[in-house]
């Protein structure tokens, strides 16, 4: 089994630019931002810009001319709106890839990541942390990219329908116990500690027992290793155990139930009966802004077909 520093260290030199990545984690938590300081980030990186300049020509953004530069873009769109979309761009490259040792094919992890990272923003806005709403935005979008270290560990030692129902036997009685001890968090920010109910593949036990860690403890050492905030970091590395998350627990619990949200809107999005009830099953009034949830289950199943308009738009 391959040590947590081996694996990291291949998955370090997926993101050619983590510069880009740092800079404009910054600049989108500045809300003074200026253009002085995005475009150059962009116009540094060229396939940064080539993804830009093409999403800005598409349909989503159907604008009556022809855009040629990021500096056009960046006037069309606006400051933090564009510095959203192009840390967006700029990750895409890392998180759109197969998983073969997830059953995932290259769509859906970055598909997920991006719903996740409106959730997570749009949920620490309704809980009264608005000052931490990009920050959640840039962890929504990280908070799985640990799968890709432990992925090439999965294929190596052959993870298939045989591992996956073995290691899900022995982790069923061990997920239950862990929901039920969760303790509540406090009422600055409090949310339940939920289970998702669609299948979500392998589990993090299921990661433990397969390759010795879980995607969450993976990506944050990976970010760690891209110099990322600590902030960011914590939240990441507790997302599935946002009771754990010490000083960052508001984020970290603002990503676990936009996850929730995220999976079931996904599965059986439409359905406002299905939300409705799913929503009053899982959530407790005191323990997390029902109607925020609510909302955001009912947009992000709406807006599924069209996600990075959803992620580049304005948080609501």
């Amino acid at each position: 089994m391959a040590s947590l520093q081996d694996l990291v260290s291949v998955a370090a030199g997926v993101s050619a630019r983590t510069d880009s990545l740092v800079s404009l984690i910054d600049i989108i938590e500045d809300p003074m931002v200026e253009a002085s300081s995005l475009v150059p980030i962009v116009e540094n990186d060229p396939g940064l810009t080539a993804g830009l300049l093409k999403l800005c020509n598409s349909s989503m953004y159907n604008f009556q001319r022809t855009i040629g530069s990021p500096r056009e873009a960046l006037v069309l769109v606006g400051n933090l709106a564009f510095a959203r979309l192009c840390f967006a761009l700029s990750i895409e490259p890392v998180l759109r890839r197969d998983l073969p040792g997830y059953g995932l094919d290259s769509d859906r992890l970055w598909q997920h990541s991006l719903l996740t990272a409106y959730g997570a923003a749009s949920l620490v806005q309704a809980m009264g942390q608005r000052e931490l709403r990009d920050r959640a935005f840039t962890a929504g979008l990280l908070h799985d990219i640990g799968k890709i270290v432990l992925d090439p560990e999965l294929v190596r030692i052959g993870v298939g329908e045989e591992h996956r129902q073995v290691a899900a036997r022995v982790t069923t009685s061990t997920r239950a116990a862990t929901a039920i001890a969760a303790p509540p968090l406090d009422a600055g920010g409090a949310v339940a500690v939920a289970e998702p109910t669609v299948d979500d593949g392998v589990t993090p036990d299921m990661e433990r027992i397969l390759a010795g860690h879980d995607h969450a403890e993976a990506g944050a050492a990976l970010l760690t290793a891209w110099r990322l905030p600590i902030q960011i970091v914590t939240a990441v590395r507790w997302h599935h155990e946002p009771h754990r998350a010490g000083a960052q627990r508001v984020m970290a619990s603002a990503l676990h139930v936009a996850e929730l949200v995220t999976d079931f809107a996904v599965e059986y999005g439409g359905d406002l009966q299905a939300v409705e009830l799913w929503v009053a099953d899982r959530f407790g009034t005191e323990e997390v802004p029902l109607e925020a949830v609510r909302k955001l289950a009912n947009r992000v199943s709406a807006k599924r077909e069209n996600i990075i308009s959803l992620a580049a738009g304005p948080i609501i």
